[in-house]
């Protein structure tokens, strides 16, 4: 036994964390000290090789990798799956996932801009536990696009919307994984989605686009393989997680926080929460109806007028804080953007 080994923390939770990080320390430093607080039995490590011609990445990727690896300072069970060259944020995300589950049947996943609060661990674990067999369940959530929505009914609530920033499965939800988008080419499903999805056709569009590249974009696998089996999220009445991460080695977004549209601003760098143990559980598996339409109207799904508005207050805001060179391209972009604003305003 190492001198490290004879001082280890005993496991704080008995649950799969799985890590996903790249080139961001500064962000992963604040996600990884959480994961070590809450101590979890089983730990899985996945990071992306660097990009060619990338020195950075290199540097970035060994600090990243020794956060991790000086970190666990508990006894767990570890299992690393490093890149030595650059897979790219699609598939890694999807190698990452389905990684983890060919060696487990349930478990946690935080990206390097995710940071969790204490309590989303005990609480992906009881749900993780409670709904283990429920086939209407997908994934537990750890935020809450609301901040506090509903807590006097109970502790969580059921969506067909939710985020994957900081979320929880089961091997059988990933075992659906439909990696083909074979609603596509049903035109039963397609009529059918149309009356239950928002934006569809934007969500049609991207799929068809993300098939034709051939590789596995995990955002639309997961959205595609939830509702064509009609499936729910659980929700926390609080929201207990945090994504830190807009900046330029943003896996989304914009490269700067300055440039991002008010209304998309507020499910930024939110305050988590903390839940009072022993849970509250709702007595029925009901879609809480006004929480959906909540969210998809904070992300402009199925609200074009909103959507145009994001789209005008954001290029706005992008030429406002770039250089003379950028701004004078964005100005010979000009006429097709405003030709796509216009085609939104039209629908």
């Amino acid at each position: 036994m190492s001198k490290k080994e004879s001082f280890m923390k005993p496991s704080g939770i008995d649950l799969a964390v799985l890590c996903v990080f790249f080139v961001r320390p500064d962000t992963f430093e604040k996600v990884f000290e959480q994961v070590r607080l809450a101590r979890p039995s089983r730990l899985f490590l996945y990071q992306d090789g660097p990009r060619p011609g990338r020195s950075d990445d290199v540097e970035n990727i060994a600090k990243c990798r020794a956060i991790a690896e000086n970190g666990i300072d508990w006894d767990c069970e570890v299992h690393r799956n490093y890149q030595e060259s650059n897979v790219g944020c699609d598939p890694s995300m999807y190698n990452a996932i389905t990684w983890m589950f060919s060696h487990v049947d349930k478990g946690m996943i935080l990206e390097d801009d995710i940071v969790a609060s204490q309590s989303f661990f005990p609480f992906a674990k009881e749900m993780l536990d409670r709904y283990e067999n429920d086939n209407r369940i997908f994934t537990i959530a750890g935020m809450n696009h609301l901040d506090v929505y509903n807590e006097d009914y109970a502790d969580y609530f059921f969506s067909r919307r939710s985020a994957i920033w900081g979320w929880a499965t089961w091997k059988r939800c990933i075992d659906l994984f439909d990696t083909q988008y074979r609603f596509l080419d049903s035109p039963y499903a397609l009529r059918e989605m149309k009356y239950q999805t928002e934006a569809l056709d934007e969500k049609i569009k991207t799929c068809k686009w993300h098939k034709s590249t051939g590789k596995a974009y995990f955002e639309t696998i997961i959205w595609n393989t939830k509702s064509t089996n009609h499936m729910l999220d659980i929700v926390p009445s609080r929201n207990l997680t945090s994504n830190i991460g807009v900046g330029a080695n943003g896996t989304h977004g914009a490269a700067s926080f300055k440039t991002v549209p008010n209304g998309i601003k507020q499910v930024f760098y939110k305050k988590t929460y903390e839940l009072d143990f022993p849970l509250r559980h709702p007595p029925f598996v009901i879609e809480d109806v006004t929480y959906t339409k909540r969210f998809c109207r904070i992300l402009s799904e199925g609200h074009p007028m909103v959507k145009a508005w994001r789209g005008i207050e954001g290029g706005f805001k992008s030429f406002i804080y770039s250089d003379r060179k950028e701004k004078a391209a964005k100005l010979k972009r000009l006429p097709g953007t405003v030709k796509n604003v216009l085609h939104i305003f039209r629908k």
